[in-house]
């Protein structure tokens, strides 16, 4: 038997204890007729209100152990993705490949998008003029970008159109190395780009999404593979 039930049982049993009690004073002529009435109405109002509050309670009960439950089973299929970065020749081309391996019980995603992620250095502007804020958040922190045009990625290559996914198979991805930004314009700026940036991992901030389950969010980097050295 449900708790709920169990509460529901114990709040009628009250309701009949305090009826045979007034069956018995009325019986014994303990109390006038509207004496009685009022105490059968009052006891119906704190036995229908500890039926009221005994249900509520196991309701709010049930739905937190069943809130904890689905917390649980969307942490255990938290998408397992085998993801990698690889330049297989020398020059600027790259290709970003995205599996899903599991976990079992995951067979597919409806939806997946991966977004570069900015480099963790902080390029807030300390003078007026170029860069603006909107200058230095519209640029791409990163060694590579997608490749605008191809795979239906839109400028500047930062994220990816939304994909399904299903588990064994490779989604590929066309990328390219980002350029420096305009007002990097010094004598010394191409060394500073290379040591900074390029030779950084590649950082990602995939968003996955199933119907019937909460969205999950999984960063990766994923260092660049390559047998040349990044030009």
């Amino acid at each position: 038997m449900s708790a709920i039930w169990k509460r529901r049982l114990g709040a009628a049993a009250m309701l009949v204890v305090a009826a045979m009690a007034l069956e018995i004073t009325r019986r014994e002529d303990w109390l006038s007729g509207d004496q009685l009435g009022v105490i059968a109405a009052v006891a119906s109002v704190v036995a229908a209100v500890a039926a009221w509050k005994a249900t509520s309670r196991a309701s709010d009960t049930a739905e937190a152990m069943a809130a904890i439950e689905r917390d649980r089973w969307h942490v255990e299929l938290t998408p397992q993705l085998e993801v990698h970065v690889r330049r297989p020749s020398a020059g600027e081309r790259a290709t970003l490949g995205i599996k899903l391996m599991g976990p079992p019980g995951l067979e597919r995603l409806d939806a997946v998008t991966i977004q570069i992620r900015d480099d963790d250095v902080d390029r807030t502007p300390r003078t007026a003029g170029p860069p603006t804020a909107a200058d230095v958040a519209a640029h791409i922190w990163g060694p590579l970008n997608f490749i605008p045009g191809i795979d239906d990625v839109l400028a500047p290559g930062r994220t990816t159109p939304s994909f399904p996914l299903e588990v064994g198979r490779m989604r590929p991805f066309a990328m390219t190395n980002t350029v420096r930004p305009f007002w990097w314009d010094d004598d010394d700026a191409t060394r500073r780009w290379r040591l900074e940036v390029r030779d950084q991992p590649v950082r990602l901030w995939i968003e996955c999404r199933l119907e019937g389950h909460k969205p999950w969010f999984i960063y990766h980097e994923a260092k660049i593979e390559s047998p040349f050295a990044s030009s």
